[in-house]
């Protein structure tokens, strides 16, 4: 009896080490595909912040382009209105 029960427990141990050792497989698969992921995904974002720097700088070119021509149409209205006023002196 104890050596069937003794032999049982090995046979269960073994039964669990074969049945462990094939997800290890899995899970290093698995786990090797993760990595690529996170790796792709930190070049993305490595990419995504460059662009970002990019288009912060655009933005602030365009702002200040856009704030150089209001200053441009205000200079322009008061020389129209210096000039109309002028004409009717």
């Amino acid at each position: 009896m104890r050596r069937a029960g003794k032999s049982a427990g090995i046979s269960l141990l073994v039964a669990a080490g074969l049945l462990l050792g094939g997800c290890g497989q899995e899970l290093k698969k698995e786990n090797e595909q993760l990595k690529s992921q996170v790796a792709t995904l930190q070049k993305e974002n490595t990419d995504l912040k460059a662009q970002v720097t990019t288009m912060k700088g655009d933005y602030e070119a365009v702002k200040t382009r856009l704030e150089e021509m209001a200053q441009h149409m205000a200079d322009m209205q008061k020389q129209t209105k210096g000039a109309k006023a002028a004409k009717k002196k």
